[in-house]
């Protein structure tokens, strides 16, 4: 049964009822040629536009094989022999296709021989993935440059799976964690946490993981292969659909350590070492939330520190400030809390259920020990103290409350004595 497509040619094809073959191969998703003696002898709709074609004519002035790129041409026009001389059949290749206008697309195509008026030919069908081919490029260019910033980034980074276990680590990690890539990989990140931390990172890895959390992040203790310990910054993250996380690590202790030293000095007063006003009532307000638990305050008063001061000069002042500083830490238990409020003022507290009984005891010690001579570089000079006592709970008293009420026993005291 002859076949006739605009016109142009006759050609068998079985025994397909015209109408229906013609319908179904200009329908066709797919270019189909029919190549013969080296020309096109047929192309169907899908055909013409790949090529950039109005009609079969269009492509029949030179032989098929010039539509090809010129880096396919030999092993294609081999393919071609194949197909026409030895009726080999084409399985699937790439190749690239060179149009009217010049530019070039790329396609995947297939053959099989056929007899075209009684002369071998071929039938290829081909599919343009062109725009399949650049997205794979596209594709294959990001993961490059994913690759390239994965490796050489100065953070630490580690691809893990969906378990936690780690597939792989740049060398910034490596430097971090003091241990090469074949240590690393294969175990979960948690491990290299310490035991402290582990609990807390394994369950907000798989509180992301089931999709609760769209990150996990947090500063954690890391144990290095060489035993040291390092605060380590991690932030982890899904990377794609697939089940696969990104961790970035950075190294934070010295930013840790430089905090910790920023809050040391904010709550201490800097001329005695003590806690600072901040801090003692800080550790107050703590104290008393316990509040059935009795704390006692006692607010010292330097008697006649101003004298001393005019005298001998504020540094000289200073070094007694720090000496009787010195002494009342010697004065205190290791669980008491003694600070300096300002000036000649100092506060001890006392949290325990016999604190009224071991303050007024401590009072007595207090003015012993800063009634002492003092030998200082001035001299050898005398200062004395006096000392209120407030104790109360949580129930009765807030921080300030407390620590007010205990300035004002002081003052009574110090009125008297004068």
């Amino acid at each position: 049964m002859s076949l006739v497509i605009d016109g142009q040619t006759d050609f068998e094809f079985g025994k397909v009822g015209n109408d229906s073959f013609r319908a179904l191969v200009e329908l066709s998703p797919d270019t189909i040629f029919v190549i013969c003696e080296g020309y096109h002898a047929f192309v169907n709709a899908r055909g013409l536009a790949l090529l950039g074609a109005r009609t079969l004519t269009d492509l029949q002035d030179r032989p098929a094989i010039e539509f090809m790129h010129p880096d396919y041409r030999d092993p294609g026009a081999a393919r071609m022999r194949s197909l026409t001389a030895d009726g080999t059949p084409l399985q699937y290749v790439e190749e690239k296709l060179v149009r009217l206008d010049g530019t070039v697309v790329d396609i995947e195509a297939a053959g099989t021989p056929l007899e075209f008026n009684g002369r071998p030919a071929a039938l290829i069908v081909a599919r343009d993935i062109t725009e399949r081919k650049r997205a794979e490029s596209e594709l294959a260019a990001a993961q490059q440059r994913f690759h390239a910033a994965f490796r050489h980034a100065p953070t630490g980074m580690a691809m893990l799976d969906a378990t936690g276990s780690i597939t792989e680590v740049n060398p910034a990690l490596e430097a971090l964690l003091s241990a090469p890539a074949a240590e690393i990989v294969g175990g979960a990140y948690w491990d290299w946490v310490d035991v402290a931390d582990r609990e807390q990172a394994q369950a907000a890895f798989h509180v992301m993981a089931d999709g609760t959390a769209g990150t996990c992040e947090g500063d954690l203790s890391f144990r290095r292969a060489d035993d040291r310990h390092v605060c380590l910054r991690i932030c982890v993250a899904p990377l794609a659909d697939n089940g696969s996380f990104i961790a970035h690590v950075i190294d934070v202790t010295a930013a840790k350590a430089t905090e910790r030293e920023l809050v040391h000095q904010a709550r201490m007063d800097p001329l005695t070492q003590l806690p600072n006003r901040a801090a003692l009532l800080d550790q107050l307000a703590r104290a008393l939330t316990k509040r059935l638990t009795r704390v006692a305050v006692l607010f010292l008063d330097l008697d006649d520190f101003k004298p001393i001061n005019d005298r001998y000069g504020h540094a000289v002042g200073d070094e007694l400030l720090q000496l009787i500083a010195h002494r009342l830490r010697r004065a205190i238990r290791a669980d008491d809390l003694v600070g300096r409020l300002g000036g000649d003022e100092f506060v001890v507290v006392l949290a325990s259920p016999d604190c009224k009984q071991r303050a007024d005891a401590l009072a007595t010690r207090i003015c012993e020990v800063v009634e002492r001579p003092a030998t200082l570089t001035a001299g050898t000079i005398r200062v004395g103290v006096s000392i209120g006592i407030a104790v109360g709970t949580g129930v009765e008293y807030d921080a300030t409350g407390l620590l007010a009420a205990a300035d004002t026993v002081m003052y009574q005291s110090k009125a008297a004595r004068r």
